[in-house]
């Protein structure tokens, strides 16, 4: 498919935790983050969410509701880490535009009908670039921008900034994974990147696609701007965590989450 497209924006990036409360309590300690959502129970007895915000972005931590679930086999096979891009789709859309993409070659999974034009798809990472794409059909949106979503990117806490930059994807193959994006979204290409790295903007949202050829597909790591880098770096430490210094960054794991903190100078 290469469109027309429905209206669509990304929603948030979910990370797959043994615990919730643990994990949300982590990040509260160490980042300026809104909470929008208690942990409560998702849409049938297989897990529990919660959501929040970062400067403009939104993060959902999902755990096991029950043995068996798909978090839990996830966790099991993978451990704690990133799970899923979810997307809104134009209310009224989504079938018609999962059957195309099903006619184009992808595997549509974990359907769900909740009522009212409330519906649910997603992308198999078979038939997608290594990652979970999940689709999310809202009763009455056209395409506006949520009224507590937050327009400031930028969070601040005792003097350190945070600005989310973009998640980071591995990739085969960037020109095959670049064809696929084109088909599936509605994409704009930007100049960032070089080599062996393409940004692009999927309804309107960063992605960073990576090539290295025989790496395993997926989600590799979500990128943050910190302001000063040092202090945050200290914080970390405190934490107990041990993060890895490269050249005016800092790679650390944050249960299951791995961050890519760069000193916003040195990337200028």
């Amino acid at each position: 498919m290469t469109g027309p497209f429905p209206a669509m924006r990304v929603d948030h990036l979910s990370i797959a935790v043994r615990a919730i409360e643990p994990t949300l309590a982590r990040w509260q300690r160490l980042f300026p983050i809104r909470p929008r959502m208690s942990p409560r129970s998702g849409y049938d007895d297989e897990f529990h969410w919660t959501d929040f915000f970062l400067g403009d972005r939104k993060l959902e931590l999902i755990e096991s509701a029950r043995r068996g679930s798909f978090v839990e086999r996830f966790l099991a096979a993978y451990g704690e880490r990133w799970h899923h891009l979810s997307l809104e789709v134009e209310e009224g859309q989504l079938d018609g535009y999962t059957a195309a993409l099903e006619r184009d070659g992808l595997r549509i999974v974990d359907r769900g009908d909740y009522g009212n034009g409330d519906e649910t798809a997603f992308i198999s990472p078979r038939t997608a670039p290594g990652i979970l794409v999940q689709f999310w059909q809202v009763p009455g949106w056209r395409g506006e921008q949520p009224a507590d979503h937050p327009t400031e990117p930028v969070a601040e806490r005792d003097g350190i900034r945070f600005r989310v930059r973009r998640p980071v994807v591995g990739v085969r193959s960037l020109d095959d994974a670049l064809a696929w994006f084109r088909r599936t979204f509605p994409v704009e290409l930007s100049r960032d990147g070089a080599g062996n790295s393409r940004t692009l903007r999927l309804a309107g949202y960063e992605l960073e696609l990576v090539e290295s050829a025989g790496s395993a597909e997926g989600f590799r790591h979500l990128t943050i701007d910190v302001e000063p880098l040092d202090r945050f770096v200290a914080r970390l430490e405190d934490e107990g965590l041990r993060p890895v210094r490269a050249d005016g960054t800092a790679v650390v794991e944050l249960d299951g989450a791995t961050l890519l903190l760069q000193d916003p100078a040195r990337r200028a």
